[in-house]
């Protein structure tokens, strides 16, 4: 388990990275005088973050569930990721689980997305299962804007559509990590077994800083 944390955390450096290289460039010009911040290049970092970042918390719970035998990967799924924990008398995605991320929230000033907690199996399938949405659209090439958005976590456009955010992208990171902490501490594990998890460099409202977690230390 400490292991597949580990592994987690070294496949999250690259999309904190990315996230950084995001923000350092939102001043810059390419070689034809255009600006990179808010072009279709910068935008399209947000995709690579997301999409590296789903893949290595799927990869963990696959390494930490998953039989050697068995070659069928484990979606990213509560109910699935329970009944998996379950064979291995551990309870996973139970009520009291939570992670932390980015939303555009309705009762605040302004339209930058803040820290979020999604808390109960309620909130967490929605959650997540929009993230599997947007994961699955990705991966076949198809539009992302088309996601669904039953949490309210991802960023509604004038035409009904939704699409994902930098910081939407970054928050995703963050509950990758609560997520893996929180499995962590359901395997018996201790805050002093967690491994750094690796942050994007942050500043201005981007650096307020994160609400606690009951079950993360």
């Amino acid at each position: 388990m400490i292991d597949a944390a580990q592994q987690l955390a070294d496949g999250l450096e690259n999309p904190c990275r990315l996230v950084t290289l995001h923000r350092d460039i939102d001043k810059l010009h390419d070689d034809d005088g255009n600006r990179l911040g808010q072009s279709k290049k910068q935008h399209a970092l947000r995709w690579a973050v997301f999409t590296m970042a789903y893949g290595a918390i799927e990869a963990f719970f696959n390494d930490i569930l998953r039989g050697n035998d068995d070659t069928r990967v484990i979606p990213l799924n509560p109910g699935r990721l329970r009944d998996a924990g379950a064979k291995h008398d551990v309870r996973l995605f139970t009520n009291v689980w939570a992670v932390r991320t980015r939303a555009l929230l309705q009762d605040r000033p302004g339209r930058r997305s803040r820290w979020v907690v999604y808390s109960g199996t309620q909130q967490l399938n929605a959650y997540l299962a929009d993230m599997k949405s947007l994961r699955d659209l990705l991966n076949h090439g198809q539009d992302p804007r088309s996601v669904s958005n039953q949490s309210g976590a991802l960023w509604p456009l004038a035409d009904g559509r939704n699409s994902m955010r930098l910081m939407g992208a970054e928050g995703f990171i963050q509950a990758c990590c609560d997520l893996a902490s929180q499995s962590v501490v359901a395997y018996g594990g201790r805050a002093a077994d967690l491994p750094k998890w690796p942050e994007p460099k942050r500043s201005g409202l981007a650096a307020e800083p994160k609400p606690d977690l009951e079950l993360v230390p």
